[in-house]
């Protein structure tokens, strides 16, 4: 397989227009291409939203019976489809299907003056699909900027207008799929399988009533990360039960933005609108002792609630958004690596015991519990 880059990330919505005012006001995307009827896109309307290294595609439909308008039924806004960069894409269609992975949309070559792109798609799991797309002309494999049309014959592209402002996200670093109870190995199995990813990190934790069993699968460059978690049934309901029955079932429950300044995209993001989840005080007079220590001063990690972890190859700084949609389900990250490579799961337990520290000394006071849902695990 040679899938090696996450190439976009498409959100079926409800209201496309409504949902690029929120990206683009908020994260600071730019609309950059469209498509619809008129480009051959039928029964929707689409929206490739660029910023850095990131590219979303949001898309809402125009009639009852399409697609989409059945996955906002179901699930809510939600993300549909995570598209895989390849240099293979009907090669490894072909050898995804012989693994197991069921067809969505058959190997289709799109070309025009400015480049040629050839894409197939196969289902993963609960509406949820992967497109592995083929890119010709368009710098090193992996550039994250497509140097031709983002798909030619069916998106119109737009001129830039303006200077683009400033460039706050690197990369998508990573996607969090919340999966139900017992079917985490299963779904391990399937990516290793139909994109030939690997098994690189597993984790089983437990706070307070809640347990949790975390895996993670990449590809050998880490390019696409997958963090899968599902809860034990054993223990109490917790945040994962509450995206499972908000959302229909398993799916993304969230994605993670790189940044290479997460202090200035932290400031930004939160003056634009984005909602940044609050974080006790006790967690920060804890560092120390679980000996964290970054270039950052405390206070500012506190004033933006930045969260901080460490493990066996540096130090990594990150920080969760409330969801901004209707049902509470997909939400976003923010994390800035300094040479770690595991997703913050430290975090977790050291949220967990700071609420519970700050519960003990005033037990009447409102505590932001929220916080410590957000970490990956």
């Amino acid at each position: 397989m040679t899938v090696h880059s996450v190439d976009h990330v498409e959100f079926f919505v409800g209201d496309v227009l409504q949902a690029s005012h929120y990206y683009c006001g908020t994260y600071g995307f730019r609309v950059v291409a469209e498509a619809g009827p008129l480009t051959g896109l039928a029964g929707a309307r689409s929206l490739v939203l660029a910023h850095g290294g990131v590219r979303l595609v949001l898309t809402s439909a125009l009639h009852a019976d399409h697609a989409a308008s059945r996955f906002v039924r179901r699930h809510g806004d939600g993300v549909r489809d995570v598209a895989l960069r390849t240099d293979d894409a009907a090669g490894d269609f072909e050898r995804a299907l012989a693994a197991g992975a069921e067809a969505v949309a058959e190997p289709e070559i799109f070309e025009d003056a400015t480049g040629r792109v050839t894409r197939a798609t196969i289902a993963a799991t609960n509406d949820l699909v992967h497109t592995l797309i083929q890119r010709e002309n368009d710098g090193a494999s992996g550039t994250p900027e497509p140097a031709g049309s983002f798909l030619p014959r069916r998106y119109q592209s737009f001129p830039e207008v303006a200077e683009p402002g400033p460039e706050l996200l690197r990369s998508v670093d990573h996607l969090a799929l919340c999966l139900r109870a017992g079917s985490l190995e299963t779904m391990v199995d399937f990516y290793r399988r139909a994109l030939g990813l690997r098994h690189t990190y597993d984790e089983y934790i437990v706070v307070g009533g809640q347990a949790m069993a975390s895996k993670v699968v990449q590809d050998e460059t880490r390019g696409v990360t997958f963090t899968m978690v599902e809860p034990d049934p054993v223990g109490d309901r917790g945040q994962l039960n509450d995206f499972l029955e908000g959302f229909d079932g398993p799916g993304v429950q969230h994605v993670a933005y790189g940044t290479d300044d997460i202090v200035r995209a932290a400031r930004e993001l939160r003056a634009s609108g984005v909602e940044l989840l609050k974080t006790p005080a006790g967690y920060y007079s804890a560092l120390a002792e679980r000996g964290i220590k970054v270039d950052i001063d405390t206070a500012v990690l506190q004033e933006l609630g930045l969260l901080a972890d460490r493990d066996e190859w540096g130090h990594l700084i990150q920080v969760f958004t409330r969801s901004p949609y209707a049902r509470r389900t997909v939400f976003f990250e923010l994390i800035q690596r300094l040479d770690a490579r595991t997703f913050g799961s430290g975090n977790i337990k050291a949220l967990y015991e700071a609420v519970e520290r700050e519960r003990a000394d005033a037990p009447s006071a409102a505590v932001p519990v929220g916080a410590a849902a957000g970490a990956d695990a």
